[in-house]
């Protein structure tokens, strides 16, 4: 338990939970996660415009809560800020309140949860947010070592209760994570999840893990599963 870092996130966090019986792992990333976003849902070209707009919000807002983690050797904060969500366009410019998003407008449709190695526009992921996941994102770019950790970390943490029931877990079930390079960000490392983020100078596998395990589950629609997410590898029709 890392209880320097349960002491220094705001009053509310969960307890970590134990992993269901039957089902204490998941790799959503083995199977149908796109490894690539080149030619994806948006196209190539659209796809790349997006990415190279996100980054700093043109209107922020300020955090609810700001807390340094105690004990971080990497100058982690979390960061709690008001919950804010509509749908808009698919594939349309969105501009966040904050930097990574943690809530704020985003498109209908959800991507699979697990590893990407390209970049998923924030419209997508944000929504993963509103179901109650995880996202992991990186803008450091000669940290290999570094992504591999936290690829192993999202196809291996063990889903959390709120997915299952009396101690069974669904065959489809994932662990609502979700790992992509985000160059737009102004922090090397970061995780969001609905309404909550958390931004660090490197990756301390534990320190994302808690913050996981604490935050899965915030989102307004509790979706655990792939079945209605969007293959955002493949044009859309």
């Amino acid at each position: 338990m890392l209880d320097w870092v349960l002491r220094a996130w705001p009053l509310g966090v969960f307890a970590l939970s134990p992993a269901c019986s039957s089902a204490s792992h998941t790799d959503p990333g083995a199977t149908g996660t796109p490894s690539s976003l080149s030619d994806g849902y948006c196209g190539p070209d659209v796809t790349q415009e997006l990415v190279a707009a996100a980054g700093d919000p043109q209107t922020p807002v300020a955090p609810l809560l700001e807390e340094p983690v105690e004990g971080s050797t990497c100058n982690a904060i979390v960061r709690t800020y008001p919950i804010q969500a509509s749908h808009v366009t698919p594939c349309s410019a969105v501009d966040y309140s904050s930097n990574p998003p943690s809530s704020g407008m985003h498109y209908p449709i959800y991507p699979r949860f697990g590893v990407y190695t390209g970049p998923v526009p924030r419209g997508f992921w944000v929504h993963s947010l509103e179901h109650g996941g995880v996202v992991i994102t990186y803008s450091c770019t000669d940290c290999e070592s570094e992504v591999k950790q936290a690829a192993a970390l999202v196809k291996t943490l063990p889903v959390d209760q709120g997915c299952c029931t009396d101690q069974t877990c669904p065959k489809d079930v994932t662990n609502r994570m979700v790992l992509t390079a985000d160059p737009g960000l102004d922090t090397p490392w970061a995780a969001s999840a609905w309404g909550r983020t958390l931004t660090a100078d490197c990756f301390e596998p534990e320190l994302f893990q808690t913050f996981a395990e604490n935050y899965r589950g915030f989102g307004t629609e509790s979706i655990c599963s792939n079945s209605g997410a969007v293959d955002i590898s493949k044009p859309r029709n």
